[in-house]
């Protein structure tokens, strides 16, 4: 069990390295690009490839090719491939040669197979498949039987939420350039409104200034005519009758 673990554990690392590594622009429209994994068990034996898209969306069916090209007279024993995601959830393995049925292929030889996969809804991230082989060499004094096993990355997922969030980002960074602008037009008129007001105070602060004047004077010159009647009236010489 804990050997288990480990080996899962080991592929799924195994698995984020190679998917860190494939980096590629996510604004690209990469729905027909087609993903390759090439493998080669061991030089001079066979190439196999197995192609698929190189994105796709959970419930989309995918098509999934597989081409063996043989280098010396071989006969496939048995060729499966079990599908993963990241969430633990299975699809059919995938059989391409049985054991009860070998396909046996001499030098410079194609073998290629097709098959439909639908992704299932709760798939998520990537698909990743594990690749078991078994062959045997044949045209030479002693018949080898070799049974190799590999992990690698079918295809990535996309999330058709986060795509539609993404599509609505240049409209809302225009509308964000958009009330910038608009900020920018406030302030500026804002800024013109300040220097209104502080003109206006200026101009009428001198007018002010001058009109209290006016109005002391004023002041002062009632009160000394008021003053300078009643003592005229208080000192006017009495009649003598």
């Amino acid at each position: 069990m804990k050997d288990s673990r480990i080996t899962k554990a080991s592929t799924l690392i195994i698995i984020i390295s190679i998917a860190i590594s494939m980096t590629y622009d996510v604004h690209a429209d990469l729905s027909n690009q087609i993903h390759t994994y090439e493998y080669t068990p061991i030089p001079n034996d066979f190439t196999l490839e197995i192609k698929s898209h190189l994105e796709a969306y959970p419930n989309q069916t995918i098509s999934i090719n597989m081409t063996i090209k043989a280098l010396v007279s071989l006969t496939i024993n048995d060729l499966t491939i079990k599908l993963y995601t990241f969430n633990d959830s299975k699809f059919d393995e995938i059989t391409y040669v049985e054991n009860a049925n070998p396909m046996s292929l001499t030098s410079g030889k194609l073998l290629n197979k097709s098959s439909k996969m639908r992704i299932h809804e709760q798939a998520s991230n990537i698909i990743y498949g594990r690749l078991k082989i078994k062959w045997t060499k044949t045209g030479t004094v002693e018949s080898i039987t070799i049974e190799k096993e590999s992990t690698f990355i079918l295809t990535f997922l996309r999330d058709p939420d986060l795509d539609k969030l993404r599509a609505e980002v240049p409209e809302l960074k225009k509308e964000n350039t958009e009330l910038k602008g608009n900020i920018t037009s406030l302030n500026d008129s804002l800024t013109e409104l300040h220097g209104n007001l502080t003109d206006f105070e200026n101009r009428y602060e001198g007018e002010l200034s001058g009109t209290r004047s006016v109005v002391t004077i004023l002041a002062i010159t009632t009160i000394f005519f008021v003053a300078t009647t009643a003592y005229l009236f208080v000192r006017k010489p009495k009649q003598y009758w």
